[in-house]
């Protein structure tokens, strides 16, 4: 950004006016008798607070907000030129305040805020909660849209020109933290945090507030394993981020709330390092393009119960270096590994991570899925056994009149005939016990 000193926000402007003259304003506005009150459950008490009305340019933003905390970190990945603490430096400046008007005006688009607004019919219901320096701690999102409203079409939306509020009293942050708690549980025309948003806003108070892990449970009314699990889902989803050159868009990952806890939940029940990790890369393989299997939260579960069947082909398919060490990886394992197995493994991962083999290996898993879910339909039925040897012999027949060709990759081949041989030879053996 141009190299200039960013004046503070005049009297007047839509974005709030400077602190000595909110102060003044709140100060003249609460000396007025017979002011009706508003109900908070607020530092442990249930307080009756005066509602005061305000031009609507008053209030600030608060920053700290936790459903612009992952829109706040993709802004700055996606404009590289701003300030690296636009949001978390002095949330007094104009360009921080314009810049959360506008993710909060998305916000508010996203769950029909706007829509609802429009409705000229749909005013001002509940005050706005302010903290004694006029940020707003509750309702950031509907004073982005009304003050967008009335900015583009006075007239029609003037009676967004005062607001009602209510101003809190001197509070610490803890007394911000457990109120901003309490009024996201509960439910009205708020819309509910994106998961990314959320784990994102947990990860800022234990970093930012040092809040405890423990007192955020308490706070958002979670359970030890859901708040464990939600940052495990961000820490997978930031990494597949990173490893797309993506860090920080989090809007690419916001609605894969259910397939990320899946990966979480089917990561937990695998063994093995080597296996967690191709999972993890095959995972991450379908989440670049899911058209290949389908729904994501369905095929993930069904990778992880599959994946020596699929770790069996893409060996097969893909183009597998194992000569060439990757240092990363070989720590992976430990250091030093010289099993044939951990090997194989080690040059799968590398194969998955190769943008240039994922459309393969999406194809492959979506393959070996879909023979599974077939088999799985077809093995109740009674002529299943007649079916399978029935298919079996049109693949191989058409493998050998097809595929015996100069060009075909032989690689693989007689190890897949040892093994249908095996098979054959057990159905063999079964119908001659059961003839």
């Amino acid at each position: 950004m141009p190299d200039m000193d960013l004046p503070d926000t005049p009297k007047g402007s839509r974005f709030g006016w400077p602190r000595p003259a909110r102060l003044e304003e709140f100060e003249a506005r609460l000396q007025v008798k017979g002011l009706a009150t508003d109900r908070i459950v607020f530092q442990g008490l249930n307080q009756d607070l005066p509602i005061i009305r305000l031009p609507i340019d008053l209030p600030k933003y608060r920053l700290v907000n936790g459903r612009t905390a992952s829109l706040q970190v993709e802004h700055l990945a996606i404009n590289p030129d701003l300030r690296s603490d636009l949001f978390s430096g002095d949330p007094e400046m104009w360009d921080a305040q314009e810049a959360q008007h506008e993710l909060l005006l998305k916000l508010g688009r996203l769950s029909d805020l706007d829509g609802y607004f429009e409705d000229t019919a749909h005013k001002q219901v509940n005050p706005l909660l302010l903290d004694e320096e006029g940020f707003v701690v509750n309702g950031n999102r509907r004073l982005s849209m009304w003050r967008q409203l009335l900015h583009e079409e006075p007239e029609k939306y003037g009676h967004f020109e005062h607001i009602e509020v209510v101003v809190l009293p001197h509070a610490t942050e803890k007394d911000i933290n457990r109120l901003e708690a309490q009024l996201q549980i509960e439910k009205d025309i708020r819309a509910d945090y994106s998961w990314d948003a959320q784990a994102n806003m947990m990860i800022a108070k234990m970093e930012r507030d040092d809040i405890k892990a423990e007192e955020l449970c308490k706070l958002y009314k979670m359970k030890d394993t859901e708040f464990t699990q939600l940052l495990d889902m961000r820490s997978y989803a930031d990494e597949y981020l990173r490893s797309r050159d993506k860090a920080d868009r989090w809007s690419e990952v916001s609605g894969q709330e259910h397939t990320f806890q899946r990966l979480v939940q089917s990561r937990s029940k695998l063994s093995g390092v080597g296996r967690k990790e191709i999972f993890k890369e095959a995972a991450f393989a379908l989440i670049d393009d899911p058209t290949a299997v389908g729904r994501l939260y369905i095929a993930i579960p069904e990778l992880a119960a599959n994946l020596d069947k699929v770790v069996e082909r893409l060996a097969n398919e893909l183009n597998l270096d194992t000569a060439a060490p990757d240092d990363d990886l070989d720590d992976l394992f430990g250091g030093g590994h010289s099993d044939e197995s951990d090997v194989q493994q080690t040059a799968l991962i590398q194969a998955l991570q190769n943008p240039d083999q994922r459309t393969q290996a999406r194809e492959t898993i979506g393959e070996v899925l879909e023979t599974e879910r077939q088999v799985k339909k077809d093995v109740k039925k009674a002529g299943y056994l007649l079916d399978q040897c029935a298919k079996a012999n049109s693949f191989l027949t058409a493998a050998a009149k097809e595929g015996l060709r100069p060009e075909s990759k032989i690689t693989g081949v007689a190890k897949q005939l040892d093994e249908i041989e095996t098979r054959v030879a057990a159905i063999r053996a079964y119908l001659a016990k059961h003839a």
